[in-house]
């Protein structure tokens, strides 16, 4: 995941940070979202604005740059239920292991929680620029894209409701580039572009409602428990390694 970092850091990679973490907010405004986990950090201090009474944390398998947690996202080092949106900023396309980072994201969220994807389309003109590129061992090329319908079937067998996806971001760079660069006043035009042709958007978004029998009507207390896992934050291996040392007790 470092080059994908990396790559992150660059113009376009900026530009698409931005336009991604818009539209997170958008959504997010639309939700009942007192606690947020948001697995990848973009770099650069790009992250999804949230309001109100919200804590947010950023988790990451890298260290160093703006993050809460240090940990691989196959194994989450938080109680379960114990958060209200979990947001995926493309991990599962650079992973070998996908299905586990998505049954691990639905572990953590509470019910009536909500799982937002981030992954880049590959029925687009990011998909055909990834078949046809020339360097396509780096990022973001590099990633095994997946199709918003396959996530959302991931979802439904952890018993999930997935909504229609959204599609962002229609033309990849240097057409995204050529575009500004001939219509610097129109940025807007090329945000509804990727809305309005929302099957071609190089990044997809889907997002998830976790349900279990008897949600809608249980009792809360889950909203009172943001644990850490015991000795998830201190055993090395695969889990998480450090801590900010922040009471996660307390964080509501």
């Amino acid at each position: 995941m470092r080059a994908l970092h990396e790559w992150f850091a660059t113009p376009a990679g900026q530009d698409l940070a931005e336009r991604e973490s818009r539209l997170l907010t958008r959504r997010l405004a639309g939700l009942y979202a007192r606690r947020v986990l948001q697995i990848g950090a973009y770099g650069g201090g790009v992250s999804p604005a949230v309001f109100g009474n919200v804590r947010q944390w950023v988790m990451d398998d890298l260290p160093g740059g703006p993050i809460d947690l240090e940990a691989d996202s196959r194994v989450i080092p938080l109680a379960s239920s114990s958060v209200d949106v979990v947001i995926l900023i493309h991990q599962l396309e650079f992973s070998g292991a996908p299905h586990q980072i998505i049954r691990e994201s639905a572990r953590v969220l509470a019910p009536e929680g909500h799982l937002m994807v981030l992954g880049f389309n590959p029925y687009s003109l990011w998909g055909l620029r990834r078949v046809m590129s020339s360097n396509a061992r780096t990022p973001p090329w590099s990633g095994r894209y997946l199709a918003a319908r396959r996530v959302a079937d991931w979802m439904m067998l952890l018993g999930m409701v997935p909504r229609r996806p959204e599609g962002l971001a229609a033309l990849p760079p240097p057409l995204s580039r050529w575009w500004l660069q001939r219509h610097p006043d129109t940025n807007h035009r090329r945000e509804a572009l990727g809305a309005g042709l929302n099957w071609m958007g190089g990044v997809n978004l889907v997002i998830g409602q976790k349900r279990v029998n008897g949600s809608v009507d249980a009792p809360r207390q889950w909203r009172r428990r943001f644990e850490i896992i015991p000795g998830g934050l201190t055993q090395a291996g695969a889990g998480a390694t450090r801590n900010r040392r922040e009471s996660w007790h307390d964080a509501g």
